[in-house]
């Protein structure tokens, strides 16, 4: 399980200088998907670090199970900005917090 934890902990460490790139070159925003699976595939091969292995998953080549883990970390990230997105940081679609809050009764303590 502690597997799991460390590619979740890695993808919050892409997203986070991704985050640094889109905010250093805003251009790259644009292509922001295409450079999350870019640095998670890189955090992957810089570690070395598989899933599979860790989990005891054969693959033909080992290579392959590299670059997989770092499309998962890539993909992460996507559910790491639902998290920020979901508690109002940032993340999203401009106002999405006022439209998300605007249709709920205030409800008085």
């Amino acid at each position: 399980m502690h597997h799991f934890a460390v590619v979740a902990l890695l993808a919050l460490v892409v997203l986070k200088a991704v985050d640094l790139v889109v905010e250093l070159a805003p251009g790259t925003g644009r292509v922001r998907s295409l450079v999350n699976f870019a640095g998670g595939i890189a955090v992957a091969l810089v570690l070395d670090y598989s899933l599979f292995d860790a989990y005891g998953v054969t693959l033909r080549e080992s290579w392959m199970g590299t670059v997989a883990t770092g499309l998962v970390i890539g993909s992460l990230t996507t559910a790491w900005q639902a998290v920020f997105g979901w508690f109002g940081s940032g993340y999203g679609s401009g106002d999405a917090t006022d439209r998300r809050t605007a249709g709920r009764p205030r409800v008085a303590a």
